[in-house]
């Protein structure tokens, strides 16, 4: 067993370059001390690693034997009883009663949703117009989260509930959720006071639509209805409290994350011409269902070889509640531990010549769960990865079959709250209709 090099330098000064630009600073370190490291951060000793067989053990630990990391950050956000904030049996027991509805039937019931709400935000394209695609895509992703989610289908409730999203992932300081000494009360005025005044708002919307529903028994295909009828094993329903604090993890996993890997989807087929023109090809050649998307061959390859390349979340901390050996390392439990999926993604034994976009590595071949971990995995696995996928199959088989794009510009992958996307947005020129 060999000795886990440790990063010197002052906690302050790792913390800061991490935050800045993870996937330089990741990959620059992996070169400097190997394929796993333990970094000095701040918030605490990480071991990152980006060793397969390392994450494959991790990945296999059981629900009891791993926790997520620093949940005390996310708590004023999320709630005390998020999916992403419990841990051991109330984390189990939570899954077990959310899985069921972001897989077969039931997410397969939002791809309509998705279609039109891709044929919406595109309808108002016109040749010559230069537009930022993270944008259009984030117009899309809030239309599927207000009516897939949350259930409104009247156009006033719509426009009211993305209003209040928005006000509140604007009034969001990542650095504050972080760092307590920033959560500061000024009459009102601080970055803290704006953010709790917005969160208080978008919760007074939330508890005054499930108070509804209850009292008139309304019920739709929308997430929030099938949490309302939800039952864990024991029989008991979901508290109110709990629902609201799932609405809100699912809506922050899922608006921004969403709508960057489309955005970088296009951004590298643009690049990649040949690549475009063979997904055009598929694109045309199908009835353009949302159904029918999902299956065709290269468009899957074309978003995992997005995920691969541009992974949204640049790590995935994990706590060790006991001891457990790893990839031949023994951790003691309180360990942390942190796959980060650029690094692995970067390996060149797995993906040859890794800084390509090349979807053919998914045509025929499928990677195992620690080789390829845009969603994380193991037992803490996203558990809407399904329906991500799901959607940027339908809305990229959507737009690009309908328009024509030119790039005005290079990007680069910057840091935005905890994701990466595109510093610019992914700029381009609509070059006209296709059909």
């Amino acid at each position: 067993m060999t000795t886990i090099p440790t990063v010197p330098g002052p906690r302050w000064w790792t913390t800061l370059q991490i935050a800045r630009d993870p996937f330089r600073t990741y990959l620059k370190l992996r070169k400097a001390y190997g394929d796993t490291f333990i970094v000095r951060a701040i918030n605490g000793d990480v071991v990152v690693t980006a060793d397969p067989n390392l994450i494959r053990d991790l990945f296999r630990a059981r629900t009891h034997e791993v926790a997520p990391f620093r949940v005390e950050a996310a708590e004023p956000l999320l709630g005390r009883q998020s999916l992403l904030v419990v841990s051991g049996d109330q984390h189990r027991r939570e899954r077990e009663l959310l899985t069921p509805p972001f897989h077969g039937r039931r997410m397969h019931a939002y791809g309509q949703i998705m279609q039109d709400a891709a044929e919406r935000a595109t309808a108002h394209f016109r040749p010559g117009a230069n537009i930022v695609l993270s944008d259009v895509f984030l117009t899309i992703s809030l239309d599927v989260i207000v009516r897939a989610v949350f259930g409104m289908v009247d156009p006033a409730a719509q426009q009211r509930w993305e209003a209040a999203i928005r006000t509140l992932v604007k009034s969001i300081l990542p650095a504050a959720l972080f760092a307590p000494v920033l959560q500061f009360s000024m009459f009102g005025l601080s970055p803290w006071d704006r953010f709790i005044a917005a969160r208080d708002r978008f919760d007074a919307l939330i508890v005054e639509t499930i108070a509804h529903r209850r009292a008139t028994n309304e019920r739709g295909p929308d997430l929030l209805s099938l949490m309302l009828d939800a039952t864990y094993d024991d029989g008991s329903p979901m508290t109110d409290r709990a629902i609201r604090d799932e609405l809100v993890t699912m809506l922050f996993a899922g608006h921004e994350t969403t709508q960057i890997a489309m955005a970088w989807a296009v951004y590298r087929l643009l690049q990649r011409p040949d690549a475009l023109e063979r997904l055009l090809a598929e694109l045309d050649a199908s009835d353009g269902a949302p159904e029918t998307l999902a299956t065709l061959p290269w468009l899957d390859a074309v978003v995992q070889e997005t995920l691969r390349l541009q992974p949204i979340v640049p790590d995935i901390v994990r706590t060790l509640t006991v001891d457990l050996e790893l990839g031949g390392h023994a951790f003691a439990a309180g360990t942390h531990v942190a796959p980060v999926a650029a690094l692995v993604h970067a390996r060149d034994d797995l993906f040859p010549d890794p800084d390509a976009f090349r979807p053919e590595r998914f045509v025929d071949h499928t990677f195992r769960p620690w080789e390829l971990l845009p969603f994380g995995g193991g037992v803490r696995r996203c558990i809407g990865a399904a329906l991500a996928t799901w959607e940027m199959k339908v809305v990229l088989g959507t737009v690009l079959p309908r328009w024509s794009f030119a790039l005005r510009g290079p990007e680069r992958a910057v840091r935005r709250n905890i994701t990466m996307g595109p510093k610019h947005g992914v700029r381009v020129t609509v070059c006209g209709p296709r059909v």
